[in-house]
């Protein structure tokens, strides 16, 4: 149960844990630490430079180390490939923005991937695509029970698809993870966020947390 409960968890689509190389910099009484190309946590808020979009982390969350980023996204989509139609193809290292959590249970994420040059589909098909290919990765586990539900929800001036899935331990119906991933097409992007949680008031902390900074 255990392997096969971490291998899953690792599987996200369109989007990644987060920490680039970091550079801190001191401007007046001010912290700023630079995230290469994509932005830069100024007083506690990070700042993205690809995006009209910055959102404050939570006192007491860390930054999500590269490394471990790169791990969970080679065995992601080492699980993820392994459900994927013929001819459909999945980027597994989408460009990170901003990662933070607690523990690897607990944590917020988001990346983006370009659209330019790829066949143009609707979000609406988008979210069928990715609840689909959820429910065939999900079902063959033996070991989960899972609930998945989609809704489509309007953050400040962009419209997002919602997909949440509470993951149970098959045996005794126990709770063991929730998964929330928000995906919206800006600028010809696909910008992608995920929230992870064991802990209920985390999760709704992240939840306000993100939410809250779409409509800043």
């Amino acid at each position: 149960m255990k392997p096969k409960f971490l291998f899953i968890l690792l599987i996200i689509f369109s989007d990644s844990l987060f920490s680039q190389e970091k550079k801190e910099v001191i401007k007046g009484d001010e912290l700023i630490i630079q995230a290469p190309e994509n932005g830069k946590i100024e007083n506690g808020t990070y700042i993205c430079n690809r995006f009209d979009w910055k959102i404050t982390i939570p006192e007491g969350y860390e930054i999500i180390d590269q490394k471990r980023v790169e791990e969970l996204e080679n065995k992601g989509y080492k699980a993820l490939k392994e459900e994927l139609p013929n001819g459909i193809k999945v980027n597994p290292h989408p460009t990170q923005l901003i990662g933070f959590g607690i523990d690897k249970y607990n944590y917020f994420k988001s990346s983006f991937e370009s659209l330019a040059g790829t066949k143009k589909f609707t979000l609406e098909e988008h979210k069928k695509f990715v609840e689909q290919l959820l429910r065939d990765t999900y079902s063959k586990i033996k070991e989960l029970k899972f609930e998945l539900v989609s809704s489509d929800i309007k953050l400040g001036k962009h419209n997002f698809y919602k997909i949440q899935i509470r993951l149970y331990n098959a045996k005794n119906d126990n709770l063991l993870l929730t998964q929330e991933l928000y995906n919206s097409f800006i600028n010809e992007n696909l910008f992608s966020v995920s929230i992870n949680y064991t802990n209920q008031e985390v999760g709704i902390l992240l939840n306000y947390t993100f939410e809250k900074s779409m409509e800043e």
